[in-house]
């Protein structure tokens, strides 16, 4: 039985060091700074303009589109190791380095998995082209109705 070949113990210990570093900067920025700021888009998109548009014209857009689109942003880089391990046809392909002992899988069951890498991705831009064209049916917030008082800044915050 073949193994993939295995991070040393030195990249191990940078590599997962630099991904607690990495996860902890985007933790905090997105509990300091995201948050509140799709709070705040949440609870008044009336008020919000970006590039002259307006957020509650565009709103359901965001939604239907920008959120799998984001998602797609973070599961692109599985389309190389997908493509790489349908290739070799073998799982994981060999320049891809492991953190643990891991038999490389042949055969059906890794064009299998490597289909998976593939499809993933592929899934978020198919709901993102779907949801394009769903939002223009998705009701319209009724400006009207909406308070503009809310649009003023409150200087106590």
């Amino acid at each position: 039985m073949e193994y993939a070949q295995e991070y040393s113990k030195k990249e191990k210990a940078v590599r997962i060091l630099a991904g607690v570093f990495v996860g902890s900067v985007i933790y905090f920025l997105h509990t300091i700074w995201l948050i509140p700021i799709i709070n705040d888009v949440v609870s008044r998109p009336h008020c919000f303009e970006w590039l002259d548009f307006n957020l509650a014209d565009y709103f359901w857009y965001l939604v239907m589109v920008g959120v799998p689109l984001f998602a797609f942003t973070m599961s692109w880089i599985l389309i190389p190791r997908g493509i790489a391990g349908i290739r070799e046809r073998r799982f994981p392909p060999k320049a891809v380095k492991v953190y643990r002992p891991t038999k490389v899988k042949t055969g059906f069951l890794a064009w299998l998995i490597s289909a998976m890498h593939l499809l993933i991705p592929f899934v978020f831009l198919i709901l993102a082209a779907w949801g394009y064209l769903q939002a223009a049916h998705f009701p319209t917030f009724n400006k009207q109705a909406l308070d503009l008082n809310l649009c003023i800044k409150d200087s106590t915050h």
